[in-house]
Formats: structure tokens, sequence, C-alpha cells
């Protein structure tokens, strides 16, 4: 009775609202055709991976948004879970972004699998306490049931029992995000994965596109509803900024590591990968969105703003955000195409495996950032009143 005593108070959505809507919820689908495709057809007509590269784009949109919702969920809980004023006022809002980020992840590695009907099956009837991937699906799967919940009992204004369900998804995502680069290490030791401080590293990028993610879409939600920002919910992007700036500043130094180790070799677990990363063919991405849009520009534009000013800082963070995507690309990719054995100089071995993304890869990438989007919109459009509560 409360959500609908609520609910049926707000405004109608506008004509530019709903086009809005109905755009982003188009390309969403076009997106999850070519993944229909892709499961009729069969990956290797589709998909440009290989034996050799496994591993492709798909992956990075499932990486990206299962951190981004664990960044997200790390925020809410500050203001739920520990009781920090300035963040109390972002919850609602950040929980539901949190649980719609994981169900993007969810939905991408679901269409990267050739058979995704097996996971949930030998999940329930054939569970592999061993098991990485076992631990990660069943992790992931409680933590979006747990964050749906949450949801719910903040819409009905039940706080206690939302606090409950909102500690579960922040252990249960912390330790999962702490334990990917053991996913990934699945692979074999290629990668950037081996290296000891990965787990601190992608728990200060979820932190870091979490805080992003925020900044970006309250401004958004604030122009999309032609509203301003209240002094409570200013106080919550100042905040938010500050943790933003500090998780800047700790990728900062990450990725100083990972410049060391593609100059210096005896640095590095993986010096051919992360030689291949900063000198060779990736360079420019590197230089310009790991390093450029994902750190220093963010960095820059704070400094101009003083963190208070929403615009700017918006704008930060959405150059953190498509910088960071880029990141996680290179994190998945470029590994794969140091050749195994390349250390013993084995005849016809190349010097480097080689992938490209697909049209179909691409696609689907962009259906579930497009699901993520149209999610958000769909946020605003029903629940707008209730976040501003």
């Amino acid at each position: 009775m409360n959500i609908y005593t609520k609910t049926t108070n707000l405004p109608l959505p506008s004509i530019n609202q709903l086009l809005i809507f109905i755009v982003l919820a188009l390309i969403c689908g076009i997106g999850l055709a070519f993944g229909l495709h892709t499961m009729i057809v069969g990956h290797h007509h589709t998909f440009g991976t290989t034996r050799e590269v496994p591993w492709g784009l798909l992956v990075t949109p499932y990486v990206y948004f299962a951190c981004l919702a664990t960044g997200l969920c790390i925020v809410s809980a500050l203001g739920q879970v520990f009781n920090l004023a300035p963040f109390k006022p972002l919850v609602t809002r950040t929980v539901f972004l949190s649980f719609v980020a994981l169900a993007a992840g969810l939905m991408c590695i679901g269409l990267e699998l050739e058979n995704p009907w097996r996971v949930v099956l030998y999940a329930w009837f054939s569970p592999q306490p061993f098991s990485n991937i076992w631990w990660k699906t069943a992790l992931y799967s409680c933590s979006l049931v747990m964050m749906i919940c949450n949801f719910m009992m903040l819409l009905v204004k039940r706080p206690k029992i939302a606090k409950g369900f909102a500690l579960v998804p922040f252990v249960l995502l912390t330790v999962g995000n702490l334990n990917m680069n053991s996913d990934m290490g699945l692979l074999g030791e290629r990668g950037f994965w081996s290296d000891n401080y990965m787990p601190i590293y992608f728990l200060a990028l979820s932190i870091m596109t979490g805080c992003a993610a925020i900044l970006l879409l309250n401004w958004l939600a604030c122009k999309f509803n032609s509203e301003s920002s209240d002094a409570e919910h200013e106080k919550a992007f100042h905040a938010t900024s500050k943790l933003f700036f500090v998780m800047l500043l700790v990728l900062a130094y990450f990725s100083a590591v990972k410049v060391m180790g593609g100059y210096f070799p005896r640095l590095a677990k993986n010096p051919e990968a992360m030689m291949l990363l900063v000198q060779g063919d990736f360079a420019r991405n590197f230089w310009l969105c790991e390093i450029g849009l994902a750190i220093l520009l963010p960095i820059a534009l704070y400094v101009l703003a003083q963190g208070k000013k929403l615009a700017i800082m918006a704008l930060a963070g959405a150059s953190c955000l498509i910088g960071v995507f880029v990141l996680y690309y290179h994190l998945v990719i470029v590994g794969q195409l140091i050749p195994h054995f390349h250390q013993y100089n084995v005849v016809g071995l190349p010097q480097y495996y080689a992938y490209t993304p697909t049209l179909h890869e691409i696609m689907i990438s962009a259906g579930s950032i497009f699901f993520f989007l149209s999610a958000f919109i769909f946020g605003e459009m029903l629940f707008k009143k209730i976040y501003a509560n």
C-alpha cells in the first residue's frame, strides 16, 4: 500500500522522457537480437575468439558491470550499513543502479556462454565448491536477489530490514571482487592477473567507478527531471567527489606501477604483456584512455571544480567511466595475446596472437550498456519522488 500511494502521486513522464527511454530500449533490444542470433547459429560463426584467445570483448562489460555494481553497493553501504550521514540521500538510487549494473553484467556473460542454461542447471544440481567460477556465480546470483530485496524494503520504508539485506551483498560482492583476478588467472599466467596488487587494484577500481557513476547519473537525473538538487544531495555529491578523488590517486599509483613494469621488465611478473600494453600496439589506447581519460582528466576537473561544481564533476565521472572500460578491455585481452611457452622460442609460434571483436560482440556489448542506461531512465520515471525522499 505504501508503494501504491507513493507511485500513484508521481507525474506522468513527458513525451521527451518517453522518447529517450524508447530509443535506449530499442538499442538494447537490437543488441539482444544479435545475442539471440549468436545462440542460434553458434558462437564460432559470430565471435572472434579462438582456442588461443578464448575470452573476447564480451568478458569486458561483464567485468566492468560486476565491478561497477560492487562499487555502487559499497557506496550505498556507507549510508545505510555504516550510517555515514553524507551518503544517506544517495542510498535508494544507488541500490537500484547497483542491482541493474549486476544484471547487465550477468546478461552479457550469459550471452557470451554458448549454453548459458547449463550454468543454472549444474550450479544447483551439480555444485562444485572447489570451482572459482561456481563460487562467483553463486555470489553474484545471491547478491542480485539480496539487492532487489534491499531496494523493495527501502521502497516500503523498512530501513532496519533493508540494512540487513544490504549487508549481505556488501560482503559477497566485496569478496567476489577481491577474487576477480583468480577467475582470470584460470587462463594461465600470461596476463596481468598474477600480480600481488590485483585484488586491491580491482577493489579500488570498483569504488572509483561507483563514485563516477553516482556523480554522472545523479547529474543526468537532475537534467532529465528538470530539477535542481537540494542541500542534502549536494552534500552527498561533495562527499562522493572526495571519495572519488582519493580513489583516483590510488589508481594513479597503480598505473605508475604498470608504466614501470612496461619500461623495466624486471619489475613485472608479466613483462611481455606489460611491454605490449605500455609500448606496443596498445600503447596509444593505454596512454589516451587508461592514463588520460580514466585518471588525469578527472583529477584536473576535480581540481578545477574543487569537487563542488556538479556539472564538471559529472564530466569527470563520464571521462573516468569511458577510460575504465578501455582499461578492463586491456586487462581481459592483452595478456591472452602472449603465447604459451613463448620463452622457449618454439619454431612457428607467433610473437603475439591476434584478436579483433566482431560485429556481434560489439552489438551485444552495446546492448548490455544500453540495458543499464534504459533501466536507469525507467527508474527515474517510476521512482524519482522516492529517490528524493
